[in-house]
C-alpha cells in the first residue's frame, strides 16, 4: 500500500440515503431499536483500513463526508432545529464528518446525491487520498469505482442487506450487485453489526445506546461516586480517634 510516509489517508464518504434506511431498519425493525452512532462506525473504519491496508505503526488520517439525500430546509419560520437537523447535523460534526445537501434542481425527489461522485473523484485524482471507503448500497455509484481504479487508489465499498416485515409484506434491501463488483474490496455491513450490540457493558459499540440505558449508565457513575466521597468522610483521620458516627437516612441508603 503506497502512503506518504507513515500516514495512511483515507477518504470516508457516506450516501446518507442508504443510512437513512440503515437506521430505519436498525432503529424500527431490528432488534436492537437503535441507531447507529456515526463517531465510532469512523472509530471502525479506521481500524479496518489500518489492518487493510496500513503498514505497522503507521497514522491513519480520515476525512470522512456526509452526502445528505434531502436539500437543505431554509424556511426561515421553522428552524433546522425544530425539524431535527439541527441535532443531526451536532451528531456529524462531533463525529468529525462534514454534511453535503443536496442541489436545489433535487427539491422534492428521493435519492442518492450525485455529488458525492465527484467529490470523491476530485480527491482521488488530485491525490489527496491513498484508500476510498465508501459506505452505499446504490447502484447509481456504480461510475465512481472504475474512475477510482484509474488513479490506482483502491475502492472499499460498506454494503448493507437486510430484510423485514412490513404492512403484511417483506421488505428486501440489498446492495447493487454492478456497484458491488466494481469495487476491490467489500464489507457485509450487517454482519459486522452483529458483532456490536448496542451494550453499555462493552468496550465497543457501532451503535448509540438506549436514552434508559445512557441515564442508568450516568446515575451508576454519580452513584459510585457518592459512595466514594461518603466513604472517604467516614475514614477516620491521622492523631483522632473515629467516633460514633451514625449516617443520615439517605446515606445509609447510598451505601
Amino acid at each position: 500500500m503506497s502512503s506518504h510516509g507513515s500516514v495512511l489517508r483515507v477518504g470516508f464518504f457516506l450516501d446518507g440515503y442508504t443510512l437513512k434506511k440503515v437506521n430505519e431498519y436498525y432503529s424500527k425493525h431490528h432488534r436492537y431499536h437503535a441507531r447507529l452512532d456515526f463517531r465510532a462506525l469512523k472509530d471502525w473504519v479506521r481500524d479496518y483500513t489500518t489492518k487493510l491496508f496500513g503498514k505497522d505503526g503507521c497514522i491513519v488520517e480520515i476525512e470522512a463526508h456526509y452526502y445528505h439525500p434531502y436539500v437543505r430546509f431554509e424556511d426561515t419560520d421553522l428552524s433546522v432545529i425544530d425539524t431535527g437537523m439541527g441535532r443531526f447535523e451536532k451528531q456529524l460534526m462531533l463525529a468529525g464528518i462534514e454534511m453535503h445537501y443536496n442541489l436545489p434542481e433535487e427539491m422534492g425527489k428521493m435519492g442518492p446525491n450525485m455529488q458525492l461522485v465527484e467529490d470523491a473523484y476530485l480527491c482521488a485524482f488530485y491525490h489527496k487520498i491513498d484508500v476510498l471507503v465508501l459506505l452505499s448500497t446504490q447502484g447509481q455509484y456504480s461510475s465512481l469505482p472504475e474512475r477510482i481504479r484509474k488513479e490506482r487508489i483502491p475502492v472499499l465499498l460498506l454494503g448493507w442487506n437486510f430484510m423485514y416485515e412490513k404492512e403484511n409484506s417483506t421488505v428486501y434491501w440489498r446492495t447493487d450487485a454492478s456497484l458491488r463488483e466494481m469495487c476491490g474490496y467489500y464489507v457485509a455491513m450487517e454482519k459486522v453489526a452483529e458483532m456490536y450490540p448496542p451494550d453499555r457493558h462493552s468496550t465497543k459499540n457501532l451503535f448509540l445506546l438506549p436514552y434508559s440505558s445512557r441515564t442508568s449508565q450516568g446515575q451508576d457513575v454519580w452513584n459510585a461516586y457518592l459512595q466514594k466521597l461518603i466513604a472517604s468522610l467516614d475514614e477516620p483521620k491521622p492523631g483522632f480517634e473515629k467516633t460514633g458516627y451514625k449516617k443520615s437516612p439517605a446515606m445509609a441508603r447510598l451505601g
